[in-house]
């Protein structure tokens, strides 16, 4: 992939959907993750930092880490951002939903969808269009939780793996402490994101990469009309 021209392109989108929804500008939960942090830089670039909002929304399974770079990201672009603590809201919801426990799937998605749902609150103060952070290793594989991280009006950066995704933030810019950091989603103590998908991102990349490849194998034949 030329990243360069990559950037150019993604950048480009980003504006031209802006414009024609006729939104003010975007809004991105920023988690100290690389995927966040390269569609903030990224918008950044396409809109300028005045029409660009970044939301920090960390929970009780939020490292300190995650919450620095997220912070980190957020002054480093000179972006409006909130800190917006989601525990006591998730913790709202267990009084009134059956066997609520801890560390258990329902509850960790139930915290995708509850950020998602703070994002899009932002979104329709401010006239602002949803940007995801989905790439495209993890959208591959479905990684990411139904109508939480899943969810968002555009998505930037769908078709770039994690592994140009690394390549791509260092040409940003990011802090390299977020380049190397181990991915994980933190909506479990713990979480690993390549130990919970059994398999590492580089080779996840590269069947992807092969799947690309072989895509016009598994389409019809050409046929006239």
């Amino acid at each position: 992939m030329d990243i360069a021209s990559q950037i150019v392109k993604i950048q480009q989108f980003i504006s031209e959907r802006v414009e024609e929804s006729q939104s003010n500008g975007v809004v991105i939960g920023v988690s100290g993750g690389i995927d966040s942090a390269v569609v903030a830089f990224l918008s950044v670039r396409a809109l300028g930092k005045a029409r660009v909002l970044g939301i920090l929304l960390p929970s009780h399974t939020t490292p300190n880490e995650d919450e620095n770079d997220a912070m980190q990201v957020v002054r480093m672009l000179g972006i409006e951002h909130a800190r917006i603590p989601i525990s006591e809201i998730i913790e709202a919801f267990g009084k009134h939903l059956p066997e609520f426990k801890e560390g258990g799937l329902p509850k960790a998605n139930l915290q995708a969808r509850v950020r998602m749902c703070i994002l899009y609150y932002h979104a329709n103060l401010k006239n602002y269009l949803v940007c995801g952070t989905t790439d495209a290793s993890e959208n591959f594989l479905g990684y990411f939780t139904k109508h939480g991280d899943g969810a968002a009006d555009i998505e930037p950066i769908i078709n770039v793996t994690k592994s140009d995704l690394k390549v791509m933030a260092r040409e940003l810019g990011v802090p390299a402490n977020l380049i190397k950091k181990k991915s994980s989603p933190n909506l479990l103590m713990k979480h690993d994101a390549e130990e919970e998908l059994g398999v590492s991102y580089e080779l996840l990349d590269k069947l992807l990469n092969r799947n690309r490849i072989t895509e016009h194998k598994r389409n019809p034949p050409a046929s006239p009309k």
